[in-house]
């Protein structure tokens, strides 16, 4: 049985507790005892500077990028001698449960997909402070958007860049993940193309 989001009126699953297009919640009592929020949350804890040690077990050594969700680091596993990528929810999101929730339902969901085109997870945990983060295999590489920024893609490597996100977003939806966020920021080219 479907269930039509009260926010674009898509079809979802009944088992489904947000929107799959735009993540609303789909129960309209739900969605009346946990308003969105609208004030800035205060967090215990300042941006992470290069050097700081994350859960005993993984450096800091640069910020790499923010969004919405979450503020992405490159650090260095300290025991496995190999870099890594660390998201975590930006501060205003720390103490939000539903966020902490859509954190852990995309790590879970992420994790499950083994695909050439989508980025590993290692793990989801958080710091002694409570703040999530996700662990994932880090690349090396630029974003989509900042490689059209420079010059126009040639049609073949537009085509390539295409049918391989296609792919990605396919084995995804064989899972019935929906992205919910493509763009040419997110889609990183590395050089293993």
């Amino acid at each position: 049985m479907a269930v039509k989001c009260p926010r674009c009126h898509s079809e979802n699953p009944d088992t489904s507790r947000y929107c799959g297009s735009c993540a609303a919640l789909l129960s309209a009592e739900e969605a009346q005892a946990h308003p969105s929020v609208t004030k800035t949350l205060q967090t215990p804890v300042a941006g992470l500077t290069k050097g700081t040690v994350v859960a005993g077990k993984y450096r800091i050594l640069e910020e790499i990028g923010r969004g919405g969700m979450g503020i992405v680091y490159k650090a260095e596993d300290i025991k496995l001698k190999r870099p890594v990528a660390l998201k975590f929810l930006p501060p205003h999101l720390v103490l939000d449960p539903e966020a902490r929730e859509r954190f852990v339902q995309e790590a879970q969901s992420v994790s499950a997909l083994d695909h050439p085109n989508i980025c590993n997870i290692h793990e989801i945990e958080q710091t002694e402070y409570g703040h999530m983060y996700i662990a994932m295999a880090y690349y090396e590489g630029e974003s989509l958007g900042d490689r059209i920024k420079r010059w126009p893609l040639e049609k073949n490597e537009a085509l390539d860049i295409a049918l391989q996100t296609a792919a990605g977003l396919a084995k995804a939806h064989e899972k019935g993940i929906i992205h919910r966020d493509i763009k040419p920021a997110n889609i990183l080219l590395t050089n293993e193309r």
